[in-house]
């Protein structure tokens, strides 16, 4: 199943009970598509054919619900590959400056002068005009640097992740019909109808009463601003446009808005021809059956999920140490006391709970848990500053132990 092939990914990504937001995309015949994770990629993909598949966001949630540093760094790739590639659009030159300003600062750290060419390097993230580009531009950039000294890497990852939440496209998927030329985008907030004259219309999950998809057809039903009944009908150029369109309004409002995914949602299916046949005789087989929906749980669901796990396995690790520190058989009593003492010196000291999994760079000095670290900006032993905190990992002999 591709469900367990994305939970190994993100697994060895060091991501771990965040898969969720995560999905996998490949491009065929120049269209970029989502594989529904719930079935089998032999049964959506053609064995002959050679994919690539990518690991994308699929569901862009605020960077505060994202628990672990690993998961919110590639939330900054993915966000940095959308404003080089132009999916995100930055409004005034004022918050391209202070984008470029937090992308430097995570690759290269506080201010140089020597490198100031790396400005230069960046994407303009833009769609404003070439033209109008303000001749300061660089030393906007400059200032906006200079006001993250001392900002950590993940620290400014994290508030790049903030800047652009506000951001037009932010999170969309983006279908375009060529016979009708109507651009819809669907993202956390809702459907956007792009209009030529940039007056554009944002159609909330809440207002939504029904979507459906018929060939290439597209139906959505939505309650209007005067509180009447209004209809949306687009014609695409492929039948499986317009149901991935339904598709993608059906899981992102079941993520966004909703308290639980329904086993309405989880349950939905169809069969292939033969399939059909079969189950008129035997309505329970499983023959040709194919999930529509990639979804497992909700926005709240995905953030408790991962907030009960972590907090379990950090109670875990307490209670072996714990049990370790409080075994004594006689002979080995010695060796269980100094093994414990091993362990109390390798609890974060600033918690006192969590295990020391962090080194602040440059003074080395190996104090606290990733999470008390990402707070520290100075070294609480020897008071350096910190230009980087290093996430280090125990061998697997060590971790059995603990």
């Amino acid at each position: 199943m591709c469900a367990n092939i994305i939970d190994e990914v993100c697994e060895q990504l060091g991501i771990s009970k965040e898969s969720d937001y995560f999905g996998l995309k490949y491009v065929s015949k120049g269209e970029e598509l989502w594989l529904n994770l719930r079935n089998s990629i032999d049964k959506q993909v053609p064995i002959h054919n050679s994919l690539r598949f990518a690991l994308r966001v699929k569901f862009w949630v605020p960077p505060h619900l994202l628990l672990q540093e690993t998961t919110r760094h590639h939330f900054y790739l993915h966000a940095r590959l959308d404003l080089i590639e132009k999916r995100l659009i930055a409004s005034d030159w004022d918050t391209v400056a202070k984008l470029r300003a937090l992308i430097a600062q995570v690759e290269t750290g506080d201010y140089d002068p020597l490198h100031v060419a790396n400005y230069n390097q960046t994407s303009t993230i833009t769609k404003l005009e070439p033209d109008d580009k303000p001749q300061d531009l660089v030393q906007r950039v400059i200032a906006h640097h200079k006001n993250c000294k001392d900002m950590k890497a993940s620290t400014a990852e994290y508030w790049l992740l903030k800047e652009v939440e506000t951001l037009e496209g932010f999170g969309q998927e983006i279908f375009q019909s060529k016979p009708t030329g109507s651009v819809l985008g669907v993202g956390p907030h809702g459907i956007t109808v792009y209009e030529n004259d940039k007056n554009n219309q944002v159609i909330p999950f809440t207002a939504i009463q029904s979507a459906s998809s018929h060939k290439r057809m597209f139906r959505l039903e939505y309650t209007g601003q005067e509180g009447e009944v209004t209809i949306l009908e687009t014609k695409f150029d492929t039948n499986h446009v317009a149901s991935s369109l339904y598709r993608s309004i059906t899981e992102k409002h079941a993520f966004y808005s909703c308290e639980t995914v329904r086993s309405a949602v989880t349950d939905q299916f169809i069969r292939d021809l033969k399939g059909t046949i079969v189950s008129i005789f035997n309505e329970d087989s499983s023959l040709g059956k194919k999930y529509v929906f990639d979804i497992r749980r909700t926005c709240r669901e995905v953030y408790d999920n991962a907030r009960r796990a972590l907090y379990q396995e950090d109670q875990l690790l307490s209670q072996n140490i714990h049990d370790l520190a409080n075994r004594c058989d006689g002979e080995n009593c010695e060796d269980s006391q100094k093994l414990a003492r091993l362990l109390d010196a390798l609890t974060c000291n600033i918690c006192m709970d969590c295990q020391i999994d962090t080194a602040f760079l440059p003074c080395f000095h190996m104090l606290a848990c990733s999470t008390c670290a990402s707070k520290c900006e100075r070294c609480p032993l020897c008071r350096a500053d910190i230009t980087q905190a290093q996430k280090i990992y125990f061998p697997g002999e060590f971790k059995q132990v603990c």
